[in-house]
């Protein structure tokens, strides 16, 4: 490879190198600034939700206590121990509740048979076990059940926040609150700005928003009854990250196009004066007398060209002056000289430089400053980039494993051992099988399991589950298998999970698993990925048995 190239490539590799570094790690960093803004957003708007839930059932309780405690429910009880018939009609409880602003009331005698029913009037007579519950369960504050109202389907249950409060001694009960319906989910997702579903079990209630995909939920249960759901949409994250990421991709192009054109110009300019002198000892080497060579250079390579220049004539005016057998004799002798002293053009290339800048250091007027930084760039960026690859060589190569027979029984038990106090809501059985034992080195296989046990607990993260270790064998495989209980791994990832740089962790590198597999693969075992998605993965560490 020519040197100009050689120098073409440093100046690429120069600008290269930094952006390599600097625009993964900006663009990490992003991405984890703008995830933790959505979560921000979304614990704001959840928030805001459970607040709009309880201002909703403060007002249903305080509507039902000014109820219980005003003059016309006085009277009612009044007249209904004389004549409860007269006095609580079917459409009583409905007229009560409209003056509320209730959306359930219903009026119940000691024994739970409905006296009255706002929402549902042709439950009078009838017990309704779901309300009348509430009154056994003397709590302060509105409670989620399941109300039985009429639409256009017939009959369903809606999911309701309601409050009970005697008002005569117990023998007359007002059990009301407000529906949980599409007026609220129009609400939340108002204040929300998301996707809002009232779930009563596996039936949407009502829902009202509409937020483009990707997204991601938050769940606010109410009890048995229901559940809130909000969805909020990933598309906004997501456009921006290919926003910026477009960005730094073209900014990145137009350097490294930038770092090559200066790098062209620059080793131009330094080698063209090289190349000359090469092509000059090129044609004296194929017997030409007159070469002279007219490059402008500066420096040490000047004081190379007028000696090259100075060797040419002084070898013109002495062939000319010896005997035809001297001639040849000389010609061989100088051509031998010749090509052993030009037999390597770098040598003198690097030593003219560090000449150069011994020379500088001198305060030597005769260098223009020009060519002085130039050398120093080049010396100074070589040594840099040799000295860049070195520790990125390291850091990429893993040391050779130092086999040796290992007990993975009691090698399983002693990484969980790391684990002691597992995080709040995960639980790790092992079932550990002695006498198993590989070939292996050691700190490199507790590195894959400590991966793999560390993975299992992150996938469970929040929810909960257990992770179960098993340590088994065969007649020619010795096996470890790390089970866990979460989401597990869709098909479509599973080709490339063990691929570098590839993962589906927010803030993750997508290194471990591909380094586990790789000290597998290098101990001449395998690196296994199974389990049914929705109900967790197992990895299966494969190890040829030690006999």
């Amino acid at each position: 490879m020519r040197l100009r190239t050689r120098l073409a490539l440093a100046f690429a590799l120069l600008a290269l190198v930094p952006l390599a570094v600097v625009v993964p790690l900006t663009l990490n960093r992003l991405r984890a600034t703008l995830s933790r803004e959505l979560d921000a957003r979304m614990e704001g708007a959840t928030t805001s939700a459970q607040e709009a839930l309880e201002r909703s059932a403060e007002r249903a309780q305080r509507a039902v206590e000014e109820l219980v405690e005003s003059t016309a429910m006085e009277d009612l009880a009044r007249d209904a121990r004389e004549a409860p018939t007269r006095a609580i009609q079917a459409d009583t409880a409905a007229g009560l509740m409209k003056s509320r602003g209730l959306t359930v009331l219903s009026l119940f005698d000691g024994q739970g048979t409905t006296l009255s029913s706002g929402h549902l009037p042709a439950r009078r007579g009838d017990p309704d076990p779901n309300l009348f519950a509430v009154t056994q369960q003397n709590a302060s504050k509105p409670v989620p059940v399941r109300v039985s109202v009429r639409s256009v389907e017939g009959l369903r249950d809606v999911p309701a926040l309601v409050v009970a409060r005697p008002v005569d001694d117990l023998r007359l009960w007002a059990v009301g609150g407000v529906l949980l319906d599409e007026g609220l989910a129009q609400h939340l997702a108002r204040i929300t700005q998301a996707q809002v579903s009232l779930r009563s079990g596996e039936t949407v209630v009502a829902q009202a928003g509409n937020v483009p995909a990707p997204t991601v939920e938050r769940v606010i249960p109410l009890g048995n009854a229901a559940e809130v759901r909000l969805t909020f949409s990933r598309a906004a994250v997501l456009e921006a990250e290919r926003g910026v990421t477009g960005a730094f991709l073209l900014l990145a192009a137009f350097g490294l196009a930038f770092a090559v054109l200066l790098g062209l110009l620059m080793a131009r300019r330094i080698t063209r004066p090289v190349e000359a002198l090469t092509e000059g000892a090129r044609r004296v080497a194929e017997g030409a007398r007159d070469v002279q060579v007219t490059a402008q250079a500066s420096g040490e390579v000047e004081e190379l060209v007028r000696a090259f220049n100075h060797m040419t004539s002084e070898l013109r005016s002495t062939t000319e002056r010896l005997m035809a057998s001297e001639r040849i004799a000389a010609w061989q002798e100088v051509a031998r000289r010749l090509a052993h002293e030009i037999k390597n053009p770098l040598t003198p290339i690097q030593m003219s430089l560090e000449t150069l800048l011994a020379a500088q250091s001198a305060q030597d007027a005769r260098f223009p400053t020009l060519f002085r930084d130039s050398a120093a760039v080049v010396l100074e960026e070589v040594d840099r980039l040799r000295r860049i690859v070195d520790e990125f060589s390291r850091f990429a190569r893993l040391p050779k494993p130092q086999l040796a027979p290992v007990d993975l029984g009691e090698l399983a038990q002693n990484v969980l051992s790391l684990y002691a106090t597992p995080p709040e809501g995960i639980t790790l059985l092992p079932t550990l099988q002695t006498g198993v034992v590989a070939r292996a080195d050691r700190d490199q296989l507790t590195q894959v399991l400590v991966n793999l046990v560390k993975n299992a607990e992150e996938a469970m993260k929040g929810k909960g589950g257990s992770v179960r270790v098993r340590v088994k064998g065969t007649e020619t495989d010795a096996i470890v298998e790390v089970e866990d209980t979460g989401p597990g791994i869709p098909p479509e990832h599973r080709a490339r999970i063990f691929e570098p740089y590839f993962t589906t962790k927010e803030g993750g590198t997508g290194l471990g698993l591909a380094i586990a597999a790789r000290i597998l693969q290098e101990h001449g075992g395998k690196l296994e990925v199974g389990g049914e998605p929705g109900e967790g993965a197992r990895f299966s560490v494969v190890l040829p048995r030690a006999l």
